[in-house]
């Protein structure tokens, strides 16, 4: 390899690209669809940012798809585990602000079938009794990583279930805002004054509290490295749980409500 092509290949690794294309194959090979830097306009500042990937799965009910989306991020964190802080007695947990993103249809069926939920689909819905109140990367003492890709994930799944929601499209999805990390996570609880437990895990989930927009607040999902292929296969099979589950809610949706609005838009993932 000459000096520029090597010159390149630092540059592409330093930058975190193989990691990215290496989620995206791995979604791909458990039966994900896949878009790859996809851009979605943050209105706050009125410009466009870049998504790294979306993977989405589902099944298609009387011609409406009905789709759970995985809308990510990949960051390469190597040297620097993510903390994710948690505290059993948080009020904020006990909150009703907390929904996932969703298509007004999605949200009708959600509405359904949550009156009598018997069952733990805690890949898709985190429970935030579970989640974290707080996400920090170690040894990090300038730029707020961690809370600049959780906001720009809220900002994507918004924008997203916005443009589903004034189009003719038929179909019904939950957007799932999560982080892929490659390197350590750790659960983190302070247990008195000075005692502090740490949990390594290979994904867990925090609440968004930052945002002062309740119907943008949302829990956010964080999976590292280790065992990704085990953590995708768990995704895969709470969806295909979900289905089976809640199979004549589906069907009863696909014929009263198969889209959101009434105006046009070619979005598609």
């Amino acid at each position: 390899m000459d000096e520029k092509k090597n010159s390149l290949k630092k540059w592409i690794f330093k930058n975190g690209y193989p990691f990215e294309m290496k989620v995206a194959s791995l979604f791909q090979e458990k039966g994900f669809n896949l878009t790859q830097s996809i851009l979605y306009k943050d209105n706050d500042l009125n410009k466009y940012r870049e998504l790294d990937i979306i993977a989405y799965y589902g099944k298609l009910v009387n011609g409406v798809s009905f789709n759970f989306s995985f809308v990510i991020e990949c960051k390469k964190s190597i040297d620097k585990p993510w903390l994710v802080f948690k505290n059993d007695n948080l009020i904020n947990s006990k909150l009703n602000r907390f929904k996932p993103f969703a298509t007004k249809n999605a949200e009708l069926l959600i509405d359904n079938i949550g009156k009598s939920k018997d069952y733990e689909l805690n890949y898709l819905f985190p429970e935030t009794n579970n989640s974290g109140y707080n996400v920090v990367i170690a040894y990090k003492d300038k730029s707020d990583l961690a809370y600049s890709s959780s906001l720009s994930l809220l900002k994507a799944c918004g924008y997203i279930r916005d443009k589903f929601n004034k189009s003719k499209l038929k179909q019904c999805n939950f957007y799932n805002p999560l982080i892929i990390i490659e390197g350590d996570l750790y659960d983190v609880k302070f247990n008195g004054s000075e005692e502090v437990d740490f949990d390594l895990v290979d994904s867990s989930s925090f609440m968004n509290t930052k945002i002062l927009n309740d119907e943008d607040s949302s829990v956010i999902t964080i999976a590292s490295s280790k065992n990704l292929d085990k953590f995708i296969d768990e995704l895969k099979k709470n969806i295909d749980f979900f289905f089976q589950k809640n199979e004549k809610d589906i069907e009863e949706i696909s014929l009263s409500n198969p889209t959101s609005n009434s105006n046009v838009n070619k979005f598609k993932f």
